[in-house]
This record gives structure tokens, C-alpha cells and sequence, in this order.
């Protein structure tokens, strides 16, 4: 019986408990947050051929496309076939001008969610669709001075900001680069994510984001190619002007009713 308790009494301990993760220090992920800021600074238009992949409403669209983008608020799509351009989306911060060739047409209206959503299959309006497609944050910087908490989640650590009139944005970093952005509260809800980062003249640039919108329902999958950062492009790509016989339709302006003429 000594034997018994003195084998049981000096037996080697077990292993020690699993240490739990360390969290994440806010300080390290505002460090993350404070260099995309400063991405965006050096960050001012791009120029690269897409392919953007559509889902939502019971249609499923894959296009090739040529895109030209200008902060704030500018942006030019070209729809290809194999026989040329199919569509033209022109915006800036006030309107949004459409022209389809297969009819000859131009559509103009306000730079809209919904104007965007229709015809660039994007649905925010073009400032906050700028900003989806180049990799940068949803909204000014001055409310990203500091997050309210940080957590990991899978590969990531995200952390929330907490903006005025109760809307909440998270961005999610891996190896210090964004990698999720999420924003709600503010009715154009998305979720996206930004791979296949390549480094152009020094900026590292996300060549796929893979976006989901909460109000619509809408997907949307964008591989960049042949990205062209910081290309000096003229205001006047994103102005289209009706030429010739075109129709020109105003989105804007109500149908006129079913007989009646103008």
C-alpha cells in the first residue's frame, strides 16, 4: 500500500493546459488600419481590364470589361464583346450616362444606387462603388482613429469601428493586408472581400474582391488584370455625349402616359 501511494504521489505531472490565444492589441491592427490609410492617400485612379462575374435576381452575367476609375467619384465601364464595346457606363459625382449600341440609345439620370445597380450591376452610388472597387475604406478616415474592439475570426482579426447614427463597419487584415470589409446600418449594406495581391510601383493592389450586397441580394466577383495605377486620365472620360441620330432617354423624367404625345 506505501508503495501504491508513494508510485502514485511522485508520478509525473500531465501536460500543462493549452495557453489561450493572445488578443489582439488594438494598437498593432490601428498600425495596419493607419498604413491602408495611407495606401489610400497615394491612391488617386486606376486602369485595368475585368472580369466581372454577376449574380442576383435570378440572372447570372460574366462580362468582359475595360474600367477607368478616378477618386472620388468617377468611373467608366466598357462592356466587350469579341466584336467591341456592347455598353459604356460613365459616372461622376452627379450623373450617370449609359449608352447601349446595339439600339443606339444614351440613358442619363442622377448618380444613383439604383441607377449603378441597373446598369453596372453595382449597387452603391459612384463614390461608395469607387471606393469598393479600389480597396479602400467605406468611409472617411477620420472615423477610423480607433477601433472599438478587436477579435479574430478564422486567418483574420477584425475590428470594429462604430460610426455616428448607429452604423457599424469592420475591415479585416491578414499579414497587414485588408482583406474584408463589411458596413451596415446604412441601408447599401456589403460584405467584400480583397485577394491576389500584387505589388505596381510599390502599392500592393487587391487583383480580385468578391462582393455581397444585403439589400439586393446581389453578388458580384471582379478579377483585375493589367492594373495601371495612378494613370493621368482626363475628366472627360466620364461625360458621354449623344452623337449623331442617338436616342437619348432621361431616367429621371417620368414615362409620358400611353397616348400622349410631346
Amino acid at each position: 500500500m506505501a508503495m501504491v501511494g508513494g508510485c502514485a504521489l511522485f508520478a509525473p505531472p500531465g501536460p500543462p493546459p493549452a495557453a489561450a490565444p493572445a488578443a489582439p492589441e488594438i494598437s498593432q491592427f490601428q498600425h495596419w488600419t493607419d498604413a491602408l490609410i495611407e495606401r489610400s492617400r497615394r491612391l488617386d485612379a486606376m486602369q485595368a481590364d475585368a472580369v466581372m462575374d454577376y449574380a442576383g435576381g435570378g440572372q447570372h452575367v460574366k462580362v468582359r470589361e475595360e474600367m477607368a476609375i478616378k477618386r472620388p467619384a468617377s468611373l467608366r465601364v466598357q462592356a466587350m464583346t469579341p466584336f467591341g464595346v456592347a455598353a459604356v457606363v460613365a459616372a461622376n459625382g452627379t450623373t450617370v450616362t449609359i449608352y447601349q449600341s446595339s439600339d443606339n440609345t444614351f440613358y442619363r439620370g442622377a448618380a444613383t444606387a439604383d441607377t449603378l445597380s441597373r446598369f453596372a450591376r453595382i449597387p452603391l452610388p459612384p463614390e461608395q462603388a469607387v471606393k469598393l472597387l479600389m480597396g479602400l475604406l467605406p468611409e472617411s478616415e477620420s472615423y477610423f482613429v480607433r477601433p472599438a474592439s478587436v477579435r479574430t475570426e478564422d486567418d483574420l482579426v477584425i475590428g470594429t469601428y462604430d460610426l455616428p447614427g448607429g452604423e457599424t463597419d469592420e475591415l479585416g487584415f491578414a499579414d497587414g493586408q485588408l482583406r474584408l470589409v463589411r458596413t451596415r446600418g446604412r441601408g447599401s449594406d456589403y460584405e467584400v472581400t480583397y485577394s491576389e495581391y500584387h505589388d505596381i510601383g510599390g502599392l500592393e493592389f487587391a487583383h480580385r474582391l468578391d462582393a455581397g450586397f444585403l439589400n439586393t441580394g446581389t453578388h458580384l466577383d471582379v478579377r483585375y488584370s493589367n492594373v495601371i495605377v495612378n494613370p493621368v486620365i482626363n475628366n472627360s472620360q466620364f461625360v458621354l455625349v449623344p452623337q449623331g441620330a442617338a436616342r437619348v432617354i432621361d431616367l429621371d423624367q417620368p414615362a409620358a402616359p400611353a397616348g400622349t404625345h410631346g
